[in-house]
């Protein structure tokens, strides 16, 4: 028994939301680029698309334009004044809660951590031009930062909120993509796309999202997430698994993930999280040459690597469908300009 689209659409309305992205959004060929790699004698899939979740809108864009509508939701609804959060320098988490924050009337502070003397320049840009209060420490000393300005704030009458310490943080990613599944179960049909279909994209909550979808609705998709910073890959199973159970507690779904519903690339990781290597600048410079899109260092330049990769290796089946998901992140392309310049 499969669970139906308006099941999704009534769980989802009972959720507090604050809009922050244009959707839906598209989902596009990538018919240049599939025809340039098949010149370089890359053997391409059936079809090639893109979804174009870099064109959510707001503070140019991204998966986490999704994620953010439930989770300023939440903090409005709970009568939080003070956001106080906590990520690494090259975070595009932390550029969402700024935009997030200045459209809902938050006070934001960002705890950056590590790279504490690099330019602010990327998504701390963005955060200090949305009015973000930065803190730059190395990591270690992040969480104890973080309890220093809550206790701040509440002496100064707000009502401030660290947002690492809400479980429903490591929910609302997967629950965001579920209404993606939805948007692209539709798409999909437009396309008239009858194949194995299998979305491309990185480790993390939006992957997950639409395994789980697909579960729920009985669809032959099929999922390959791409690590962007090193971890065991048992780590990025479990934990995914026992936030696909919490999710489908919270919307009653049949369903949950298991280990095997994403296959998990560790290969493409370069030298750490933030460090590029040759293999995704050269795929990066490649998309933008083929395609007028441009991906970033970080994150969807390592998916695509991995994608273009693993069809040099010829390990995915020709049969199938590859829809690349276009997470955003693009600020931080502009953070390793030095790379780009030659």
């Amino acid at each position: 028994m499969t669970i139906s689209q308006k099941h999704f659409q009534t769980k989802l309305k009972q959720l507090p939301r604050f809009k922050l992205s244009h959707l839906n959004t598209p989902l596009e060929p990538l018919d240049r680029l599939q025809k340039v790699l098949g010149k370089q004698g890359i053997s391409a899939p059936n079809r090639l698309l893109v979804k174009r979740d870099d064109t959510t809108g707001l503070a140019f864009g991204g998966n986490k334009g999704r994620h953010f509508e439930f989770e300023i939701g939440r903090i409005l609804d709970e009568g939080f004044d003070t956001v106080i959060n906590i990520n690494h320098y090259h975070s595009n988490q932390a550029r969402f809660i700024a935009a997030g924050c200045a459209k809902a009337g938050l006070k934001y502070h960002i705890i950056s951590t590590d790279m504490v003397n690099a330019p602010i320049t990327g998504n701390l840009l963005l955060c200090k031009l949305m009015g973000a209060v930065i803190h730059r420490t190395p990591a270690e000393y992040g969480k104890k930062m973080a309890n220093r300005i809550f206790q701040q704030e509440t002496e100064a009458g707000l009502k401030p909120y660290i947002l690492p310490d809400d479980p429903f943080a490591d929910l609302m990613g997967t629950i965001s993509f579920l209404e993606t599944g939805a948007e692209l179960e539709h798409q999909i049909k437009h396309y008239g796309i009858k194949t194995p279909v299998r979305f491309w994209g990185l480790t993390g909550r939006s992957i997950a999202g639409l395994r789980l979808y697909a579960k729920n609705r009985g669809l032959n998709w099929k999922c390959t997430a791409v690590q962007y910073s090193p971890g065991a890959i048992e780590n990025f199973q479990k934990i995914t698994k026992e936030r696909s159970k919490k999710v489908a507690e919270l919307l009653d779904l049949d369903e949950v993930l298991e280990a095997d519903d994403l296959q998990v690339l560790s290969g493409y990781i370069g030298s750490g999280y933030g460090e590029p290597d040759d293999r995704v600048l050269e795929s990066i410079r490649l998309v933008a040459k083929t395609e007028g899109l441009i991906l970033d260092p970080n994150y969807t330049g390592k998916s695509m690597s991995g994608l273009i990769g693993e069809l040099k290796a010829e390990r995915i089946d020709s049969e199938e469908t590859i829809v690349f998901i276009h997470s955003g992140g693009l600020p931080q392309l502009f953070a390793h300009a030095d790379k780009f310049i030659d």
